[in-house]
């Protein structure tokens, strides 16, 4: 399955479906979204507001933010079993909370939370926790470490635009910060080291399944690879040299050598293509692991005629299924691993985020 956030909500597709459905939070503009599996849902939308399900989307909750944290920038759920949310904001901050628990308040307060049996994951109880007053102020998160860019990196003020956990406890994260590169943390976000050699903007990053040290970054210069779970960075752009702006990445599950792209080309591809505004954005594909990349035709646009690609996904399930996301809401789709596409929607209002469940 995967889920699609757009300004009118979430959505769901997968193996059967002609269309999207209709999957909750109706009328909210949705900025991200993760879902470690296991019927837990975690969506950011556009007005800062971090919301929980534990049931699939048949309820949800909204999770209160720590005090003074600033603007929400990022949100991904780390692991399955007793998965944990991370939350970035801008000023530049990271912070967790186990997924499922209750809210936190202080000692002596009255206020309850809303927390039926179906958010319980074992809870017992609606009554909030009690707390001491530094625990209620935090709201349940705990704050981690942060990286720690130039002054002078990006605009002067950092923030965190993606986030991503490799498997295992406690695993690698990478966040991305645009103008300061990709920052890896080994230890649970405690402490952070910037990944040297890579572009200053990295814009997705992919971990590939069964391959716990090997990871994808798509970056405003190529599709860059590890595999040393980020402490070194090599090229893989052949075929992107007309290509090299990356703004979405995935990588096949069961076939790691297979990835896909969305890229912006500073000139026309083919002898008779013009670009759209000074660029073109379109969809590349390597079976190689980026050693060499195509230009995918196959039914999909040659031009989005100024469009973006604002993300990609395989369905893990049905790993031939997969859903391009442009930034005005129009998605493509193939179910046959590519050997054509078609639109599957072209009347969303904006789909900024896909997630795959599997």
């Amino acid at each position: 399955m995967i889920l699609i956030g757009t300004d009118a909500g979430v959505y769901r597709w997968f193996e059967g479906c002609s269309w999207p459905i209709y999957h909750g939070l109706q009328g909210r503009s949705i900025a991200g979204l993760d879902s470690p599996g296991d019927g837990v849902l975690v969506v950011l939308d556009r007005d800062g507001e971090v919301l929980e399900s534990v049931n699939n989307g048949q309820d949800w909750r909204t999770i209160p933010r720590p005090e003074g944290s600033g603007t929400p920038t990022a949100l991904a759920v780390r692991g399955t079993e007793e998965a944990s949310l991370v939350l970035a904001t801008r000023p530049l901050g990271l912070y967790l909370r186990e997924v499922g628990v209750p809210d936190v308040r202080a000692e002596g307060s009255s206020r309850r939370g809303f927390l039926p049996s179906l958010f319980g994951r074992g809870a017992t109880s609606a009554q909030a926790v009690a707390s001491d007053p530094e625990a209620a102020r935090l709201a349940g998160w705990t704050r981690l470490g942060a990286p720690s860019p130039s002054p002078s990196a990006g605009d002067g003020s950092p923030q965190i635009r993606t986030l991503a956990f490799g498997p295992g406890s406690p695993g690698t994260w990478f966040a991305a910060i645009p103008g300061a590169g990709l920052w890896r943390s080994t230890d649970a976000g405690t402490s952070w080291r910037h990944c040297a050699g890579l572009p200053a903007d990295v814009n997705a990053i992919r971990h590939v399944p069964g391959q716990p040290n090997r990871a994808f970054a798509a970056t405003s210069d190529g599709c860059w690879v590890s595999n040393d779970a980020g402490q070194t960075w090599e090229d893989r752009s052949g075929g992107l040299e007309k290509a090299r702006d990356l703004g979405a990445l995935d990588v096949k599950p069961g076939e790691p050598d297979v990835l896909l792209a969305g890229a912006a080309m500073g000139e026309a591809v083919g002898p008779e293509a013009e670009p759209a505004g000074g660029l073109v954005v379109s969809l590349f594909e390597s079976t190689n692991g980026g050693k060499t990349w195509m230009h995918v035709r196959r039914g999909f646009p040659e031009d989005l005629e100024g469009d973006t690609i604002a993300d990609i996904r395989h369905d893990p399930v049905a790993p031939d299924n997969v859903i391009v996301a442009l930034a005005s809401g129009e998605l493509w789709v193939t179910r046959n691993g590519g050997a054509y596409w078609g639109p599957l929607a072209r009347q969303f209002r904006a789909a900024r985020a896909l997630c795959a469940v599997g």
